[in-house]
């Protein structure tokens, strides 16, 4: 009887209309949002360049103990620093890019 029962209403669900709500179409506008250029940091020899940076940003090198041992304002997007340090570990910050080098 149980059986009978299920059945029965397994089947009247199934015989119900199936009802759904139209749906609109709704375009959503892309948004491409163009990243900066990353900042890019070449140590040759004691010569650190930085590349891709903005004009006036200030630029750090701090050994790593935290103490700063360069500092100067970026005056064009590509910057040559002659470093004259021990060889070591330092730290570069070119505004809120970090970056570590190997000085040799």
């Amino acid at each position: 009887m149980k059986r009978h029962t299920l059945a029965l209403v397994c089947l009247l669900g199934l015989l119900q209309p199936l009802t759904a709500e139209k749906q609109e179409k709704v375009e959503t506008p892309v948004v491409t949002a163009q990243a900066e250029p990353s900042v890019v940091v070449l140590l040759k020899n004691k010569t650190l360049q930085l590349q891709n940076i903005k004009v006036g940003d200030k630029i750090q090198v701090l050994n790593i103990l935290g103490v700063r041992v360069v500092e100067k304002k970026a005056d064009s997007t590509i910057v040559d620093i002659q470093l004259n340090l021990t060889p070591g570990y330092y730290i570069v910050k070119v505004g809120s890019t970090v970056r570590k080098i190997s000085l040799k």
